[in-house]
């Protein structure tokens, strides 16, 4: 069977690249299916992670000065993550940007499968109808663990009837978080399954086999997150520097220039992509991070770590951070960052045996998901 995975697998983002590779890998590798990544991204998505942003919103001359102001760190981020794509992804031939070009080539496969990520999430610019396989009627349809990014579908979606109907020609329905699956339930009176998401579906041994994950002698911690503009948050990382005695990495290029990262002793790794974020994730003395793919990592290379928000951050509808802890058995991993900065035992260690215990769980019910949509 020829099976195609429409996923964010253009995206410059760690955690992205990383699930569309895992899933494809899978697939193929345990699975023994001819199977590829759609190479698709709508024009939002080329704005977002292009050199320069066309799109028309209020902030936008400015984003673009930041781009051009950093033009050598934008450029040499792009570089990395494209010569991860280049060389680890299985791509489709043809670059495609439209519903129409999607419509073309659906033929050449017998499944489509949407997922994972965030391709569900019906606010974000880069995702549309288009990852409901909306361009085909003609092929089979699976789901596997896409996340709707705390967004409720019965209430900020344009059309809540096109949706069920598209949903209605999927054979399996999954998704990664209880919200969602909640939300979906609803909306088409049918079971959906929460199932991993498809980094999860290797070990930390498998990761290190199949990619060349680096090693890093020295002790460090490893900042992920996404938003590196708040001075607080900042401020707390440094404490925390100054009370472990270990130096501070981020692997965000382009935030470290604009940001300035470097005045609250924030280090730039000397690389950024994928790999490098693996590398920093497996050999970390301590991670913080912001992030869903940060926390699921920390977790499978059974790492001390932090998941931290700060007060006015959280979206009650927006389960992704607490809910993989909630499976992993770690809900007190997470906190507010200032209340990490006061902690006596930011240090102390984790128990991992159940948490191993846990994951191991989850995968073989991913597995078996997987079995029962290929047949």
């Amino acid at each position: 069977m020829k099976i195609g995975i429409l996923t964010f697998q253009a995206s410059h983002n760690c955690g992205s690249m990383l699930q569309a590779f895992a899933l494809q890998y899978i697939i193929s590798h345990k699975y023994h299916h001819e199977c590829e990544l759609i190479n698709y991204a709508n024009s939002a998505s080329r704005n977002m992670y292009g050199l320069i942003d066309c799109r028309i919103y209020r902030n936008v001359f400015k984003e673009n000065w930041k781009r051009l102001t950093h033009l050598k760190t934008y450029l040499n981020s792009m570089k990395e993550y494209e010569e991860f794509s280049n060389k680890y992804l299985v791509l489709s031939k043809k670059d495609l940007s439209t519903r129409k070009q999607l419509g073309a080539i659906a033929s050449n496969y017998d499944m489509i499968i949407a997922g994972g990520d965030q391709v569900w999430n019906v606010c974000c610019p880069d995702a549309g109808k288009e990852f409901y396989l909306n361009f085909t009627h003609d092929v089979r349809k699976v789901s596997y663990s896409p996340s709707m990014g705390g967004q409720n579908i019965l209430i900020k979606a344009d059309n809540l009837e096109v949706y069920k109907q598209l949903l209605s020609e999927f054979e399996h329905l999954s998704i990664r978080e209880p919200h969602g699956q909640q939300w979906l339930q609803e909306l088409t009176g049918r079971e959906v399954k929460i199932v991993a998401d498809p980094t999860l579906l290797l070990s930390s041994k498998e990761w290190c086999e199949v990619l060349p994950v680096p090693e890093i002698e020295e002790k460090y911690i490893f900042n992920y997150a996404f938003y590196h503009n708040r001075e607080a948050t900042n401020l707390g990382i440094q404490e925390i520097s100054k009370k472990t005695g270990l130096p501070v990495y981020t692997i965000d290029f382009k935030q470290h220039a604009v940001y300035r990262l470097d005045q609250y002793g924030i280090k730039r790794y000397k690389h950024t992509g994928p790999l490098a974020f693996l590398g920093l994730m497996k050999n970390a003395s301590l991670v913080l991070t912001q992030s869903f793919h940060g926390t699921l990592f920390s977790a499978l290379f059974n790492r001390l770590f932090w998941s931290y928000n700060w007060e006015g951050m959280h979206n009650p509808d927006d389960d992704r951070a607490i809910a993989i802890l909630r499976q992993f058995g770690l809900e007190e991993r997470y906190q507010m960052i200032e209340d990490i900065v006061t902690m006596d035992n930011v240090l102390e260690p984790i128990n991992y045996v159940p948490v191993n215990q846990r994951i191991q769980e989850l995968r073989n019910d991913a597995f078996n998901y997987l079995q029962d949509c290929l047949k």
